[in-house]
């Protein structure tokens, strides 16, 4: 499918076996059509109620797949609580609906790319991973980033979190129904976002709108994480401007180096905690009011607790 073909796309992710958030997906988009349906993982509960239990609860989600899938091309990948360990539903219960995306490689579905896998994304790529890259919120360079997992939607750029369909009690959590999102990028690969909402609501931060939009429960007191989880905040602003400056001295690293950033020490790549503080006022461009002392203090903080790791 060309990059400049318009596409409209069904995205969700994260039903934790739950069937009645399928059924309502189901009911308000009957009528419609979608280029793609697109689920990001955590069909499933089986981490936390067995292999058995989750194979049950994969068939009884399947005929709301099946229904969905009579509006648009089905496509799906895997989430943490899909499986236990070596085990997973898939292999007590066979899926036979949609096209599922492999963690390996590129699967086309109707002319259209899709990966798990960042380092195989091209300008017309369809990105999908369970777990959240926030890295990939400042540097994608695909079509769309899809992810799921964190349970706190998030928008920005072409990267979209889907947050949760149905979030279970696993944790002391509340159990709530989340909600689902309509995509529609057209043929100059601008993106509309269209929330359809049941307990969420938008956040839009001006003190780290940096980090995007926010979906986020709609009994939270603030609309951003960040008011709850600061230094969560100064870590993916930190990870993102390290990040940026590997890729601009062209630093030859490996997935599991990639994925562990914050366990490395930026002085063996030759960068320095001001180096990483003024990249990451480049990306931050409305900052909270003690930006500069904070950040100044986690980046100490984190090359230290890198030096000793």
């Amino acid at each position: 499918m060309p990059a400049d073909e318009p596409l409209r796309l069904l995205c969700m992710g994260d039903n934790h076996g739950n069937t009645s958030s399928l059924q309502r997906v189901v009911e308000e988009t009957e009528d419609e059509e979608f280029d793609f349906i697109v689920h990001v993982g955590d069909i499933t509960n089986a981490w936390f109620d067995g292999i058995p239990e989750g194979a049950k609860q994969l068939e009884a989600t399947e005929p709301y797949f099946e229904t969905l899938e009579d509006r648009g091309e089905l496509v799906y990948i895997w989430g943490n609580r899909d499986g236990r360990g070596p085990e997973h539903v898939n292999d007590l219960y066979s899926f036979d609906v949609g096209t599922y995306v492999p963690p390996e490689g590129i699967t086309t579905v109707s002319g259209q790319p899709f990966t798990q896998d960042p380092r195989l994304v091209e300008e017309d790529t369809i990105l999908l991973t369970h777990y959240l890259d926030t890295r990939l919120l400042d540097f994608f360079a695909g079509r769309l980033y899809l992810s799921g997992h964190v349970h706190v939607g998030r928008y920005k750029n072409n990267c979209l979190n889907t947050a949760f369909l149905y979030r279970d009690d696993s944790h002391g959590a509340t159990g709530i129904e989340g909600g689902y999102f309509v995509v529609e990028i057209d043929s100059n690969g601008k993106i509309e976002i269209g929330p359809h909402l049941w307990n969420l609501k938008k956040g839009i931060c001006a003190n780290h709108i940096c980090r995007g939009v926010q979906f986020v429960p709609e009994f939270w007191k603030s609309d951003c994480k960040f008011d709850y989880e600061e230094e969560d905040y100064y870590e993916e602003v930190a990870e993102s401007a390290f990040y940026a400056l590997l890729e601009e001295g062209d630093f030859d690293l490996d997935d599991e180096h990639l994925n562990r950033l914050h366990l490395l020490d930026p002085a063996e790549f030759g960068i320095s905690p001001a180096q990483l503080f003024d990249r990451g006022q480049e990306l931050c461009t409305s900052t909270p009011r003690d930006f500069d002392p904070r950040f100044k203090s986690f980046l100490e903080e984190w090359s230290g607790s890198a030096n000793t790791s």
